[in-house]
């Protein structure tokens, strides 16, 4: 390994490790946000408020146009930035976020009925019209989390993502709720946590950068018209992953009731920790593979995808394993009281498959980053092609097979499913990365096999380790198991020493 692939792993082994850490803290206050707006406002009006925020997050997806990816490109590559500050090549990414996210806030004022009557959901129009600006802020927050992350330097995103911006929806939430805001409450916690956030990404760049270079910042039209050219699949890919990662909200809405779709969010929310520990190495991987990929330096690409889908695959597969018995457990700790026991065991099925997929796409997820600077024309075009795929998969399941709200989730996990494969494939013949290594199967033979040692368990003690009191002992049983599982069977060497080696160093 050369020093420079040495230094990578570090940075992101150092960058993954911080993010991690911030997702426990998110963790921390996710869970009892989700707990606290149920019982407070209920299961419907938690549906829509997902479905709101819905809408304009994926505008400001838009927004952004890919340049929360791509940046790092223009900053790499001298073919861009040969003349320019990075000063220079954020505020132009920053111009065109703010144009694009101006169109958008009116396309979605002037669209609100027309989207109400779609969907027969009158209810949500003025909330949606009244937090629709709100998309601004958050393009030109993602965008300046960006600039911070091109010096591999994380602490500002894990602070901005991780531990303000929830905690302040957290409390915004509480406060504005004894104030009697009553439902508008809600979307007035979620606007004041993103300004929030927006404060603290602005701190990160004042601290990072110029301030006068942003001040003096004139960046040229020919520049902001490469930047377009070159981030428009980006951006539609983006556009199209977040379509289909949010797509469900939708389509349980339109198929099912607002309670239904309350309790397919809270799911969904809940796989949100699935979906973080993936995301904890994406924003420091942009920046270490960027050099790597305009090098054409494939082979170390490889190794850098495989080891992180490694670590991420073992960390998940315990949130996964756990699902297996215990969603509808969850489930019931977390929704309304009289919710039927029929639509909480649906509600676990839910959970279980919505993990699933967050952990193929987490496992493998990450091939689409070589295709964005070497080939982006393909992840636009698969990630449009399985949109259309499960719209089609998740009618076939609710419409014909009478699948109720499970149909939506397993249509999802099957899709994410294709659509890796399909990137594993394109990355594979274009480029020669090979993700189907020995390394990560073993990840998903050890989580099988935990399951089926734990289910042997659940019939040989006198105790019922799946409900009640029983889950105190099973829940931290299945997990031992897991650990035993990964410790003997998918950990190298490697790995084992330098994890003794942290355990000795506390001894000492």
């Amino acid at each position: 390994m050369s020093a420079k692939e040495a230094r990578d792993k570090s940075d992101i082994v150092r960058g993954a490790g911080l993010n991690f850490l911030g997702f426990l803290v998110r963790l921390s206050s996710r869970l009892p946000f989700i707990l606290l707006v149920v019982a407070l406002f209920g299961n419907a009006l938690y549906g829509r408020y997902i479905f709101t925020i819905t809408i304009v997050e994926l505008a400001a997806a838009l927004a952004v146009f890919g340049f929360k990816n791509s940046l790092f490109k223009f900053v790499m590559d001298i073919k861009y930035s040969n003349g320019h500050t990075t000063e220079e090549i954020i505020v132009a990414a920053l111009c065109s976020a703010v144009t694009v996210g101006l169109l958008l806030v009116g396309v979605i004022v002037a669209g609100a009925d027309l989207l109400a009557q779609f969907f027969d959901y009158p209810e949500m129009v003025t909330g949606l019209r009244s937090i629709a600006p709100v998309l601004l802020l958050i393009a030109i927050n993602e965008i300046l989390l960006a600039g911070t992350r091109i010096s591999r330097n994380m602490k500002y995103e894990v602070a901005a993502k991780s531990f303000i911006e929830p905690y302040v929806l957290l409390i915004s939430m509480l406060v504005f709720y004894f104030l009697d805001f009553g439902a508008p409450g809600l979307l007035l916690a979620y606007t004041v946590s993103i300004m929030a956030s927006l404060a603290t990404s602005i701190c990160g760049c004042a601290k990072l950068y110029s301030l006068r270079n942003f001040i003096t910042a004139r960046p040229r039209f020919y520049i902001i018209k490469a930047m377009f050219k070159f981030s428009a699949p980006t951006a539609f890919h983006d556009l199209a992953l977040l379509v289909f990662m949010r797509l469900d909200v939708f389509i349980v809405k339109y198929f099912f009731s607002e309670s239904i779709l309350g309790i397919y969010d809270i799911a969904q929310q809940i796989t949100t920790s699935v979906e973080k520990i993936y995301q904890s190495f994406y924003p420091i991987l942009a920046p270490v593979m960027a050099k790597n990929l305009v090098e054409k330096d494939y082979a170390v690409v490889e190794r850098q995808m495989v080891m992180v889908s490694r670590w991420t695959l073992m960390v998940q597969c315990v949130l996964v394993v756990l699902a297996v018995f215990y969603g509808t457990a969850f489930m019931t700790m977390i929704a309304d009281t009289g919710t039927s026991p029929e639509t909480l065991a649906a509600g676990g099925v839910v959970l279980l498959f919505l993990m699933m997929g967050q952990t193929i796409n987490g496992g493998f997820g990450m091939t689409d980053m070589p295709l964005l600077y070497r080939f982006p024309i393909f992840n636009p075009i698969i990630s449009l092609m399985m949109v259309v795929l499960y719209a089609s998969i998740a009618w076939g399941f609710v419409q014909i097979l009478k699948f109720d709200m499970k149909g939506v989730a397993i249509a999802l996990c099957c899709t994410y499913f294709i659509m890796n494969l399909a990137r594993v494939i394109v990355v594979r013949r274009l480029m020669g990365i090979n993700m189907l290594q020995m390394s990560l199967l073993r990840v998903v033979i050890a989580a099988i096999g935990s399951v089926a040692i734990f289910q042997a368990i659940t019939h040989i003690v006198p105790v019922n380790l799946l409900s009640g009191s029983g889950i105190a002992l099973g829940a931290p049983l299945l997990v031992v198991i897991y650990g035993a599982s990964v410790m003997g069977f998918c950990m190298t060497p490697g790995d084992k020493k330098k994890l003794l080696g942290r355990f000795k160093r506390k001894d000492v």
